[in-house]
Parts: structure tokens; C-alpha cells; sequence
């Protein structure tokens, strides 16, 4: 990870605010560690677009943590876990069925790769740009790409319309078999697709089985991942851009968002954080039906740096 940028001024209103958070995250004020850590380490919302990591010089009086508490989450279902060790950092029905949206394009990805040749190329379908959400632009009807082309918009932009152009390459009902038989090998007991976008409601999965999907393409698949950690992607005229927040932080091994109205706010997606080891952890962060993702993931991120 890179140097974290330092706050060198700390002003009274700096010193009322960490004051203030202390209290309000179950954390203590005690003048016996006054000598201890002296910088405190929070993620922020930052512009809109992204999070930000800071760090910030914090007086002696406002340092010690006695007593860390779980954060409250909007979300209905989430797991917080190190996905090679599988210990469960925080989790909350972790083994409900919920609608996933957008996450389904981890799996459709995943069968792209492991079912068509990524030489070949692919034409978007009419029928391909209904439903697509007008911020996105890129893909036209009768537009000719190559299917590992079409990873960028489907990934990094969340294209409705890629995720369907792949699978009426192939025949739709053909690869949501696929998709279907690649999550039960993996052992996605409690999850089921309907369709390759994640436009259904019907594509449904849990916390548990989130993880175990993040789990493998980190593992198996990482090129994937690798792609969602991508700020935009230029091929010819084409750019597409990343929509999701946390491809800003250097933390962020990849992941994607999600949401529709039956499945809220949505994510699942992967985290490094240093450990006493030599090597960082990789902990997993799986949230389902979110009132407010950003805050969620916020108070996640900090927990998580405590």
C-alpha cells in the first residue's frame, strides 16, 4: 500500500470532532496510553465519486481504544470475513436469500471466460439495449466487439447491455445453465440466476455464498477482480468508466456493486489489510439489501482499521 497522506495541522473543531466520534463509536478517552498511537485512520466520503484514506494527527488526550464496538448497518444481510483463513469478522444473516442485482456480472464474467473463446467477437443485440441505464454509453445495436472486449463495460460500468450481448453469443438460455452449474461446482448451495444482468429479481443468492464466489475468482479467476480495480479502460474510441466508489482505494482488491429496487444496495468484493504477519489479510465484504451502502461500507472500512 502506498503512504497515507498526513493531516499536518489539527485544530480545535479537529480535536472537538474526534472527541465527538469517540464517544459516539464506543470508543474511551484515557490519559494512562497518552504515550500510545497518536493517529487515528478513517475512511471518508470524498466528492461523491470515491472514498478517501486519511490519517490524521490526533492530540494526546484523545487516543485510547478500550473497548471497539460492531458497527450499526443498514443492511439487511452482510459477512465480513479473511477469505483464506474463512474466519467471520462480523456477519448478520449471513445464510438468507436475497436478491444480488448487480453482482451477478461477477458470474457472468466468470462463465464468459470459461465458456467462449475470447477471440471471438460478438454483435450487440436490440434487444440486448433494453432496459440499459441511459448514464451508460458505449454499445450501440449491430456494434461488433470481441467478448473479452465486453468484460470492460460489463465490470467496470455494469452494461446491462454487454452482460446480455454475452449470453445471446452463445443462446441465453444456454448461458444462464452455465451460470448455474458454475455455482453449484463452486459450492453455491443457496444461489440461483435468472438472467445474465442481474436485472431479475429472481437471481438470488446469500452472504455466505457471496463470499465463497468472491473466494474463488480471487483465487482462480483473478483477471476478473482485477478489471473492477481499473479506474476506466480505452480501446479504440471506446472509454469506459468505473462507477463503483471503492476502485479508488488502494486497499481494494475488486469487487462489484449492485442495486435495484427489490434487491436495495448490493456488494461483494475483496479488501487488504496489514496484519501482524508478514503478508496482509484478504477480508471479504458481502453486503445485501443496504438502505445506505456508502455509510455501511464506511463504518465497515473503519472497523476493520481499528
Amino acid at each position: 500500500m502506498g503512504k497515507v497522506p498526513s493531516m499536518k495541522k489539527h485544530s480545535f473543531l479537529s480535536y472537538i470532532f474526534w472527541t465527538a466520534a469517540a464517544v459516539v463509536t464506543g470508543i474511551t478517552v484515557s490519559s494512562a496510553t497518552a504515550a500510545a498511537a497518536k493517529t487515528a485512520h478513517r475512511y471518508i466520503a470524498s466528492a461523491g465519486t470515491t472514498f478517501t484514506y486519511i490519517a490524521e494527527q490526533l492530540p494526546d488526550s484523545v487516543i485510547e481504544k478500550a473497548e471497539i464496538k460492531k458497527p450499526s448497518l443498514s443492511a439487511e444481510g452482510y459477512l465480513v470475513a479473511d477469505i483464506q483463513t474463512g474466519e467471520i469478522i462480523l456477519e448478520k444473516n449471513k445464510s438468507k436469500q436475497s436478491p444480488i442485482a448487480s453482482i451477478t456480472k461477477l458470474m457472468t464474467a466468470l462463465v464468459s471466460l470459461e465458456t467462449i473463446d475470447q477471440s471471438q467477437v460478438a454483435i450487440v443485440p436490440l434487444e440486448a439495449l433494453a432496459g440499459e441505464n441511459p448514464s451508460i454509453k458505449g454499445l450501440s445495436e449491430g456494434e461488433v466487439l470481441s467478448t473479452s472486449s465486453l468484460l470492460y463495460p460489463l465490470l467496470l460500468e455494469s452494461s446491462n447491455a454487454a452482460a446480455k450481448t454475452l449470453a445471446d453469443h452463445i443462446g441465453t438460455k444456454n448461458f444462464i445453465n452455465y451460470m448455474n452449474g458454475y455455482a453449484n461446482s463452486i459450492g453455491l448451495s443457496n444461489t440461483f440466476f435468472a438472467d445474465s444482468s442481474g436485472l431479475s429479481s429472481r437471481n438470488v443468492s446469500t452472504s455466505e455464498d457471496l463470499f465463497k464466489l468472491v473466494s474463488y475468482l480471487f483465487k482462480n479467476k483473478k483477471q476478473i477482480l482485477d478489471i473492477t480495480r481499473k479506474k476506466e479502460w480505452e480501446e479504440g474510441m471506446k472509454k469506459w468508466a468505473n462507477g463503483d466508489k471503492f476502485s479508488g482505494l488502494e486497499n481494494f482488491l475488486g469487487g462489484k456493486t449492485g442495486y435495484t429496487e427489490s434487491a436495495g444496495k448490493t456488494f461483494a468484493g475483496i479488501f487488504s489489510f496489514p496484519s501482524a504477519e508478514s503478508s496482509p489479510r484478504e477480508i471479504a465484504i458481502i453486503i445485501l439489501k443496504s438502505q445506505d451502502r456508502d455509510d455501511d461500507m464506511i463504518k465497515i472500512l473503519n472497523y476493520l482499521k481499528q
